[in-house]
């Protein structure tokens, strides 16, 4: 009797030991996905509620919250009333290919589609691999984005192009620097937006200075941080939201104080030359060869932020619907209008949550190059410039207003499109989006 009561217990002990341990692989499975997700570069507030999602499917009871570099898990246990609370340190990236393969994986567990441990798996060689596009392939992206961004968005000339496209290849190379030497990152804006201006405005009058020194640092832009940043404060996210807005304005600043203090040190240098650097470009391209350009710089920028290559087309195509938006309704009613983002925001997220929902792959894809190409850092560098560059121009100090306006111009447009798309809610158990 006294064997059969030991071997009972035994028997016990090793299906708690079992329990234990199938509870600690799903709360560590979702800690995973939390942190694929940060490092693939999905907004703060749509981690948040796949990682609830994915733990009411995995029968965990937890609450997370995301911030910039920091991932908080609590989990707890209904019948012993405690709970346990893990600071994940995570660093945040932009890798469409990869962010897309990480929310199929979590769509598969919250339909109960794949097993934790093939889903595990995967999410761990997804994190092994190496980034979508190579050294050489992104060094390409960052030339395309900045040389033909340039005629696009700066009314730059030919001549504007090329030499754009030499900066683009030179700050590709300082960012590649910046990632193996931290100590120049913390540096990295100034440094270059310094560089690019000095350079610049010594090509001067060959070139435009607003459209080389803005196409130069266009990917460095943080049109994408504001917008998501924004995104994040109207869905109630305040604490992450508001830390990604502060980061924003201090990163345009750093960008704007960089190119002020670049034609500063020219003005010092050569007292006798006044040169209007905010002057508007002359010898544009013609409109036409927007149909060649805008592609590549859509290529350019997928690359650059990692879209695989069946992004390519959806991507491009939304890119394309943005622009044309914008570009049209700038000419009808002003670019300064606080309408004219917002409209083509709202036809890029209508387009996007379409391929979305006909297609039933990630929307957010084709939104990031549009939001990237309506560019809402720009205004406030070329504010954040007159700030710093020694000129006479009150209207500097709007800098933040203005870029906070586009972002939220951006914002309604997508929620906007978001609303029409889906009047009444996204049906999907786990997606991602703006």
């Amino acid at each position: 009797m006294g064997m059969m009561d030991e071997a009972t217990q035994v028997a016990q002990r090793m299906q708690i030991t079992a329990e234990i341990a199938d509870i600690l692989e799903r709360q560590d499975f979702i800690v995973k996905l939390g942190k694929s997700l940060v490092r693939t570069g999905a907004p703060s507030h749509r981690i948040e509620a796949a990682m609830e999602k994915v733990s009411k499917r995995l029968e965990i009871d937890g609450s997370y919250v995301v911030l910039p570099g920091l991932i908080m898990v609590t989990f707890g246990d209904v019948e012993t009333h405690t709970s346990e609370t893990h600071l994940i340190k995570c660093s945040r990236a932009l890798d469409i290919g990869k962010l897309e393969r990480v929310n199929v994986i979590a769509h598969r567990i919250g339909k109960g589609q794949i097993e934790l441990s093939e889903a595990s798996a995967l999410l761990d060689d997804i994190k092994n691999e190496p980034p979508t596009w190579n050294f050489w392939w992104t060094l390409l992206g960052y030339i395309f984005s900045s040389a033909f961004v340039a005629p696009l968005f700066f009314n730059g000339s030919w001549t504007d192009m090329w030499v754009s496209a030499i900066f683009g290849l030179a700050v590709g190379l300082l960012t590649f620097l910046s990632e193996k030497v931290p100590m120049f990152g913390n540096v990295f804006e100034i440094v270059v937006s310094i560089l690019v201006s000095v350079v610049t405005i010594a090509l001067h009058p060959h070139v435009c200075f607003t459209a080389v020194s803005l196409s130069a640092i266009v990917i460095a832009l943080p049109g994408y941080a504001v917008t998501s940043a924004v995104m994040e404060l109207s869905a109630k996210n305040i604490g992450s939201g508001a830390i990604h807005l502060v980061h924003a304005i201090m990163y345009v600043l750093f960008l704007g104080f960089g190119l002020g203090y670049g034609t500063s040190v020219w003005h010092l240098s050569h007292p006798g030359q006044d040169i209007e650097v905010m002057a508007v470009c002359q010898n544009p391209v013609s409109p036409w060869w927007f149909f060649l350009l805008l592609p590549l710089t859509g290529i350019g920028i997928s690359i650059v932020f990692g879209a695989a290559v069946n992004q390519f087309i959806p991507l491009v195509g939304n890119t394309a619907v943005g622009f044309a938006v914008y570009y049209f309704l700038s000419l009808a009613i002003g670019s300064q209008s606080v309408i004219v983002p917002s409209v083509g925001a709202f036809a890029l997220g209508l387009t996007g949550n379409l391929y979305g929902r006909l297609t039933k792959r990630l929307a957010f894809v084709p939104l990031i190059g549009g939001i990237i190409i309506l560019v809402p850092g720009s205004i406030g560098v070329k504010g954040a410039l007159q700030l710093f560059d020694d000129s006479d121009n009150a209207n500097g100090g709007t800098f933040a207003v203005q870029i906070i306006g586009i972002a939220l111009s951006i914002t309604l447009g997508l929620f906007l499109s978001n609303l029409c798309v889906y009047p009444r809610g996204r049906k999907r158990s786990v997606f991602l989006g703006f």
